[in-house]
């Protein structure tokens, strides 16, 4: 334990000599692991320096679920979660969700790479951010009451 203590505090000094701000303290890291129909679905979670939870999900893919006031909205959450994964692994279209996902991943990986290592034109803005906003009225546009499937808590961005 006094190793990984050493290892610690040598990249905490790494972070400052960088001009970090650092804050460290004793908490909570939990990682929890559920298979459903055989998918790994895992989360991580943890106290935060606010003396928050920050949840994400780790797998199939990652997705910031946001920050809690205590454990049952972390787990209130975590349920909520599992409920619409089962609902779309059920539907049979979940392998094609998750090729989706990854390739808006990967987009958004390219995105970074080509804006830190060229200098990028002016219009490819316009013209990137007229797609976004294409592929976003889409999705907006195919969400509609008649097709709705859950209904146990509201969409947060349609």
């Amino acid at each position: 334990m006094k190793e990984i203590n050493v290892k610690e505090t040598m990249h905490e000094m790494l972070l400052r000599q960088m001009g970090a701000n650092v804050v460290c303290f004793i908490g909570k890291q939990c990682f929890v692991k559920f298979n459903i129909e055989g998918y790994e679905i895992s989360y991580a979670y943890n106290i935060n320096a606010k003396e928050k939870y920050f949840l994400q999900r780790v797998k199939p893919y990652p997705m910031i679920a946001g920050v809690f006031e205590d454990l049952k909205d972390v787990i209130e959450m975590i349920e909520i979660d599992l409920e619409q994964l089962k609902n779309v692994i059920k539907s049979g279209k979940f392998e094609k969700f998750l090729e989706l996902n990854k390739k808006i991943l990967e987009t958004a990986r390219n995105l970074e790479d080509l804006f830190f290592y060229y200098i990028v034109d002016e219009k490819m803005f316009d013209d990137i951010d007229h797609c976004i906003e294409t592929v976003r009225d889409r999705i907006k546009n195919s969400a509609t009451e008649d097709k709705r499937v859950y209904f146990k808590k509201d969409p947060e961005t349609l």
